[in-house]
């Protein structure tokens, strides 16, 4: 199985332990990795992937969604200038992904919106992205898996909400083509529930 590193981390490797825990008879290889790997090529039989499929030749079984949030820290906010449109981005410290530029992607009133920002820090890794974000440094924009904690603790606090883009579907998905066995059968049924159960909702303010 292939999953982005840290959506694995954080709800699929958890869950693989489980399963094996009550299956001795199966063995697992969980991949982690950011770039799309192709199923068949490196035989594997399932993915997580996050966002629409262009390929017809998988099978989708949807079990939550996500989406880019801005969020930033109180601390940040209590002395920043304000902050209610992406226009005022460049009067702010932002935090970015490697991954993601130096532009900002929104949406609002069914039009896309580009902003350049002026990064103060730029990371390949979310968590020392979310930590400078919780530490005060700026304002940063993640997947909301990636700081559902954070909001839900009040450490960060969305920011933009009128402005976010839309969810991307979160999915386990296994090509057309192949048969699943009843073994990768019996961890997609178990798992299923699960992932839907502990997904967090993007669509809740501040969770």
């Amino acid at each position: 199985m292939t999953a982005p590193v840290e959506f694995g981390q954080r709800y699929i490797a958890p869950l693989v332990n489980a399963f094996l825990s009550e299956h001795q008879d199966i063995n697992v290889e969980l991949n982690l990795n950011d770039q799309i790997v192709p199923l068949l090529d490196e035989r594997l039989d399932l993915a997580l992937r996050i966002g629409h499929l262009p390929d017809s030749a998988m099978v989708a079984r949807r079990i939550g969604a996500t989406r880019l949030v801005s969020c930033a820290s109180p601390g940040y906010l209590r002395t920043a200038p304000l902050l209610d449109t992406p226009k005022s981005l460049p009067e702010h410290a932002c935090i970015t992904l490697a991954s993601h530029g130096r532009q900002w992607y929104f949406r609002h009133q069914g039009k896309e919106l580009i902003q350049d920002i002026i990064p103060r820090l730029v990371c390949n890794q979310v968590r020392a992205a979310s930590l400078a974000c919780v530490q005060g440094l700026g304002v940063t924009r993640l997947m909301h898996y990636q700081v559902a904690d954070e909001l839900a603790d009040g450490r960060l606090i969305r920011v933009l909400d009128n402005f976010e883009t839309a969810d991307l579907p979160i999915q386990l998905v296994y090509p057309h083509a192949l048969q699943l066995s009843p073994r990768v059968k019996a961890f997609v049924e178990w798992a299923m529930p699960q992932l839907e159960k502990c997904l967090p909702d993007p669509s809740l303010q501040n969770r």
